[in-house]
């Protein structure tokens, strides 16, 4: 399966994108998932429509606008302006994943744990975040799996670097070697593996 060179570097850098993305989603979409949860602000509606728009709105508009505003930007194409374009539309997925968890929280134990002394930030830590944190880990594992597979987003915005699926698509013009198929398969393996070990 290593045989190429390509194809090694080509899953490195999408591993690499997909853990970034995987990694920052979650922050900000846990952060705006509590704020949209806990609080009544002007505008809240308007946050909320806001992160349904990357779920409903082609890719191919989402990836040729980022692209549009990088370039008046001055922002070179490649890692980081993928890195950012993968986390903009993976927000929106956790934001709605911990929204869902986050529905179903017992508020009261908050307020027990701050009638018993513990400092807000300390409820956070010890009884906010422990609770939610399923959602959190569902939605980091969704965001993974979105930024490693996408396609559309990652064309337009890539500059000269290449993602697994954008090799894939390249080799299927000239030879499209067998270890495409393993590295696939591996890919799916891994998944349901991943799956069944979130489930267990």
């Amino acid at each position: 399966p290593f045989r190429y060179p390509a194809v090694v570097d080509a899953m490195k850098l999408g591993v690499e994108v997909a853990a970034a993305a995987a990694a920052l989603a979650p922050l900000f979409g846990t952060m705006i998932a509590l704020a949209l949860t806990r609080s009544r602000f002007r505008g809240r509606g308007l946050v909320g429509a806001l992160l349904i728009l990357p779920l409903t709105v082609p890719e191919v508009v989402l990836g040729s606008s980022l692209l549009s505003l990088f370039l008046q930007l001055g922002t070179p194409t490649g890692f980081g302006t993928i890195v950012i374009a993968h986390v903009m539309f993976c927000i929106s997925y956790v934001a709605i994943t911990v929204r869902a968890r986050l529905r179903g929280f017992d508020w009261t134990l908050e307020e027990a744990a701050m009638d018993l002394g513990a400092p807000p930030m300390r409820v956070v830590w010890k009884v906010t975040l422990p609770l939610i944190a399923p959602g959190i880990a569902a939605a980091a594992l969704l965001s993974f799996a979105l930024s490693l597979d996408d396609f559309i987003i990652t064309l337009f915005n890539a500059g000269t670097r290449v993602t697994y699926p954008l090799y894939v698509y390249g080799a299927r013009r000239a030879a499209f070697p067998p270890q495409i198929d393993v590295v696939a398969t591996a890919i799916l393996v891994l998944s349901v593996v991943a799956l069944g070990g979130t489930v267990w």
